[in-house]
Order: structure tokens, then sequence, then C-alpha cells
């Protein structure tokens, strides 16, 4: 019998879709102006006034990383989804790369912080990765750490799938057809196979649960 292998997705589960985040009417908070004008202050804090130029935009697209660069093209593209959708609660405070961050203002300061150390290295010509004079650079400038906690927010209905051995979530607007399990467990337990250890328990999202 053939085994069936893991189709690994961003989020880490089997046949994940990053489609299904709730759109708020919100527009982005920080128009190009504002943007610049604290890439400019960061940039003299805390980098000297050494770092070029970027083109920032928004995207909804990106739904894992709060943000990304392209230091070659010099691109830096922020999530409206972590930014923003998930900051509409008045309540809403996560852990972004070590800081505790209770406001989207807070938040993109530290995520641009954090893109800009791969800047920064590239324009020095050191490997731009999360490498050990990344993190040097990180804790100088006040993050102990290089990933976010952001938690992106549920949909109003459709279908809530955890792994029982790690807690990795995927929310869909449809009840999967088939059985799936988590592929990063399968990938470090199993040599990436299909195992039922990892199948996802899934149940369906209500009003009551937002």
């Amino acid at each position: 019998m053939k085994q069936k292998r893991c189709d690994f997705k961003s989020r880490g589960v089997f046949a994940c879709s990053p489609h299904f985040l709730r759109q708020t009417a919100r527009v982005p908070f920080a128009s190009d102006a504002q943007l610049d004008a604290l890439y400019a202050q960061i940039n003299e804090r805390w980098f000297d006034l050494s770092l070029p130029l970027c083109q920032m935009k928004w995207s909804r697209q990106l739904t894992r990383a709060a943000g990304n660069i392209d230091v070659k093209k010099r691109i830096i593209k922020l999530s409206i989804p972590l930014l923003v959708d998930a900051f509409t609660s008045v309540e809403a405070s996560f852990e972004i790369c070590g800081v505790i961050c209770d406001s989207k203002e807070r938040a993109l300061e530290e995520i641009l912080k954090h893109e800009l150390i791969h800047l920064w290295l590239h324009e020095r010509g050191l490997p731009s990765g999360h490498t050990q004079a990344f993190r040097i650079k990180a804790r100088e400038i006040g993050q102990p750490k290089t990933r976010h906690g952001i938690a992106r927010p549920l949909p109003k209905s459709g279908w809530i799938y955890i792994c029982p051995r790690c807690n990795a979530q995927i929310v869909r607007r449809r009840r999967f057809s088939r059985l799936v399990a988590c592929a990063r467990c399968c990938k470090a337990h199993s040599g990436g196979v299909f195992d039922a250890r990892f199948k996802l328990k899934g149940r369906k999202i209500s009003a009551a649960m937002d």
C-alpha cells in the first residue's frame, strides 16, 4: 500500500488554505507618508541613517508573517490581517519579537524594526537571515526574540481544526471531506508520511467562539 505524504503548506498543516481570514472594512491605519516617517525615525535611531530608502506595501495575502522584506529589491510588505485586523479588539495584545504590543501602532514599529535588521545585514554584505549577527542586533534594539505571537481573527462561520499534539490550528470555510493530519508533526515524527496519531480534530465555529 502506497503511503500518502503530507502536503506541507505555510501553516504546517495538511491541506491548509490561507484564505479564511475575516476581512474587515478597516483600511491600513498608516499612510505612505506615515510609514516613511516611521522608517526614517527607526533608521536614524537604530541604524545611524545607514539604510537606503525602501518601498512599503500593505498586503492581505501576507497571512503568516506580519511583515517581510526583499532586501535586493528593497520592498517591505506589511500584513493587513496581522497588523490591522488582529487589533480590532480593544483588548488585543500580542508578543512581537519578545515585546508586548497592545496597539497596532506599536506592533507596526516592532515589525518594521525587525525587517530593517535584515536590510541592515544585507547592506553590510552579510547573510540577511536570522543569523547570530541578526540576533545580536535585535537584542541591541530591544527585541529578545525573532517571532511574533499575533493571533489571526476567526471568521464568523466555518471550521477550526487543532492538532492533538502541538495544538497548531487551521481554520477553513468548509469542512474537510477527508482525513487530514498536522504536517509539522508528521514531518517531525513519521518521516513526512501521514500519521493518524496527528489527525486534526475539527469543530464548527459558532458566534460564541468569536
